[in-house]
């Protein structure tokens, strides 16, 4: 194989892995919104959270009884990489860490949530509820 066969090759995968979809779906130009709510009692302490990525630290945040933070993004679909989030939850005497996102199709790998791009996980006395933006919502972790 000469080196233009081998161009040409390289270029027609390139075009090929950009332009049809991936098994599950193309979702390379979607923006995916997680949001964190606070659904704790009115009268409890705040909620504190701490939300990061590889790639980006969302910072900590305190979050009175039925306040919430957010933020968007763009999924990375890398071979050698993927879009993850993680967060920690201090509440009280509690405290919970875990992958708030980290799948395109359902938040986090395995939910029962069905195809969204919308991800809010609501913290409330009885665990961590991920509701999707239909109001599809289940228990996934408790405290």
């Amino acid at each position: 194989m000469d080196y233009s066969q081998f161009k040409t090759i390289l270029l027609l995968c390139i075009f090929f892995f950009f332009c049809f979809p991936q098994a599950k779906g193309n979702h390379r130009w979607n923006t995916y919104t997680v949001v964190i709510y606070n659904g704790l009692p009115f009268e409890s302490p705040k909620l504190s959270i701490h939300c990061y990525s590889a790639d980006d630290d969302l910072g900590y945040h305190d979050l009175a009884a039925y306040e919430n933070f957010s933020w968007k993004f763009k999924f990375n679909q890398w071979l050698w990489a993927r879009t993850r989030f993680h967060c920690q939850f201090w509440w009280d005497k509690r405290s919970k860490s875990f992958v708030v996102f980290n799948d395109y199709d359902h938040c986090i790998l395995y939910s029962p949530i069905p195809t969204t791009n919308y991800c809010q996980w609501t913290v409330q006395e009885d665990g961590f509820w991920l509701t999707n933006y239909r109001g599809d919502s289940y228990r996934v972790y408790e405290w």
